[in-house]
């Protein structure tokens, strides 16, 4: 089974603090996914749909985040102002009721027509959208508290930051439904499998459904070095795992493409005399 998260915890996306209910696991991972998880990602389908009105993952980022008295909650626009509307209406109310001392900032987004959603692009990590919306009240000097369904690449959140603060605003806080699952690189795989013992047989055994699983694995944007990376970022970009090595890759821009810019080639085995193969071809090495 795929990890869960019974508590949201606080971390930080480009200074900006961010909290999410769980994790929401695309389609390909169905097989592994217990009945409550595939409950979770449904319930958060019919969120995006309107159908679903989301107020358990609001009220749990607002008590984690606490927000100061006058923080305005804002929503996050969607592609058309139909969908905005149907997906946080809800919502609306329950701040208007539970939270007097928060401002609703719903009616702040005035939309100048509809737009192509996101999930729909090819390369959605790099894609980017029209804005099709406008503040109409002024943000100068008043805090923002962003509501969200789904943390996928963060592009978002940082494209709603600036506008936000090119009116005068600061985003304090972000509240997201679900985060999208990543699997962990192969690199962070190697390492655990290099760390794995007898001794370690009993630290391992199944946990409670509802146990916090944190994997140890960065968060970072890939392949956007502008130089040689320095020998203390050593995460790489890339693992690939060939023959007897594993070549750890990073990536860098030159002449306004990303080109290998440092290589190392590690043995599988620390213990074999046998020598290190790197003989990829250049479809391996591709971005």
């Amino acid at each position: 089974m795929l990890p869960t998260i019974s508590h949201p915890k606080v971390f930080k996306r480009k200074k900006i603090p961010c909290v999410f209910t769980d994790y929401y696991f695309q389609s390909r991972y169905n097989p592994y996914l217990s009945e409550a998880q595939k409950q979770f990602c449904q319930s958060i389908l019919d969120f995006k749909d309107g159908k679903h009105d989301g107020i358990r993952f609001l009220v749990a980022g607002i008590e984690r985040l606490k927000p100061q008295p006058g923080t305005i909650v804002m929503f996050m626009p969607c592609s058309t102002q139909r969908k905005y509307w149907r997906r946080f209406k809800t919502m609306v109310d329950y701040v208007h009721d539970e939270y007097p001392e928060l401002v609703c900032g719903i009616s702040y987004v005035r939309y100048t027509g509809d737009r192509e959603s996101l999930h729909l692009q090819k390369d959605r990590g790099n894609a980017t959208l029209e804005k099709n919306y406008f503040f109409k009240e002024d943000l100068a000097g008043k805090e923002v508290l962003v509501v969200d369904d789904i943390l996928t690449t963060g592009n978002s959140l940082q494209d709603f930051r600036k506008e936000v603060e090119a009116d005068g605003g600061k985003v304090v806080g972000a509240i997201f439904a679900a985060e999208t699952f990543k699997m962990p690189n192969a690199f962070w795989c190697y390492l655990e499998a290099l760390g794995w013992s007898e001794d370690d047989a009993g630290k391992y055994e199944s946990k409670p459904e509802d146990t916090v699983v944190d994997y140890p694995y960065q968060r970072r944007k890939w392949g956007v070095y502008d130089e040689e990376p320095e020998d203390i970022d050593w995460m790489p970009d890339r693992t690939i795992i060939h023959g007897n090595s594993m070549i750890n890759l990073w990536y860098g821009k030159r002449k306004g493409k990303n080109v290998v810019v440092k290589k190392e080639i590690l043995p599988l085995d620390p213990e074999s005399d046998e020598p290190c193969s790197d003989n990829l071809s250049e479809f391996d090495l591709r971005i």
